[in-house]
């Protein structure tokens, strides 16, 4: 019975009014590949953020040019 955690990018949202990007992730803990953990955090990221936002998200480029940043 082996225990492994890993962190999966759940969700994108872009808030256009705010001039942000909001992320959530969630932190899974599975037992012979059956999830028996999901914890989620969120994050939003502004245009000021941009360099964390890149460094944290995988994919991020491709949503930083969707916003316009």
């Amino acid at each position: 019975m082996a225990l492994t955690e890993q962190t999966i990018l759940k969700q994108v949202t872009v808030k256009p009014a705010q001039s942000a990007i909001e992320v959530q992730w969630a932190n899974q803990i599975s037992r012979d590949d059956v999830v028996i953990s999901e914890t989620f955090h969120r994050k939003a990221y502004t245009q000021e953020q941009q360099a964390e936002f890149e460094a944290e998200v995988e994919g991020a480029a491709a949503y930083v040019a969707a916003v316009g940043w």
